[in-house]
């Protein structure tokens, strides 16, 4: 049996580099760059997935930083992944992020990519710069 395109939903807070303001990345908390909703209505095969994809555009203002990027579904880590940035040979960086969420039930589901600094020394800085891309689809039935 065919898998069936069920829904999609994206948003692109940012479409290139310098599009908005950066955003600091902090330190010891999250910070939410981009979300969207996926309606999964009664009909919607229990044996599904949704491929998540994004793109982050991020800058080290200082030093060398540490980042980690989180999707979550409905407040739930369901993707989790590191870069580490450095200013001496190169500055900008875009990161791409794939994971597939399997068995999504039926309902709104509100996903969620979040932006952390994991490291503590105060001159490793970093920023969102753009872009910002955050997209879903879903499919199914799974054969």
């Amino acid at each position: 049996m065919a898998e069936t395109i069920l829904t999609f939903n994206e948003t692109v807070p940012s479409s290139r580099l310098g599009a908005t303001p950066p955003i600091v990345i902090p330190f010891g908390s999250q910070q939410t760059i981009a979300s969207f909703s996926i309606l999964f209505d009664a009909g919607t095969p229990a044996n599904n997935w949704v491929e998540l994809n994004a793109t982050v555009g991020v800058a080290a203002t200082l030093s060398v930083a540490q980042v980690v990027f989180r999707i979550f579904r409905d407040g739930i880590l369901i993707f989790e992944t590191r870069q580490g940035m450095q200013t001496a040979n190169e500055q900008f960086y875009t990161v791409k992020m794939t994971t597939i969420d399997f068995n999504v039930p039926q309902g709104t589901h509100n996903y969620t990519l979040t932006v952390e600094r994991i490291s503590s020394v105060d001159d490793d800085t970093a920023s969102v710069a753009g872009p910002i891309t955050f997209s879903g689809i879903a499919f199914g039935p799974i054969d």
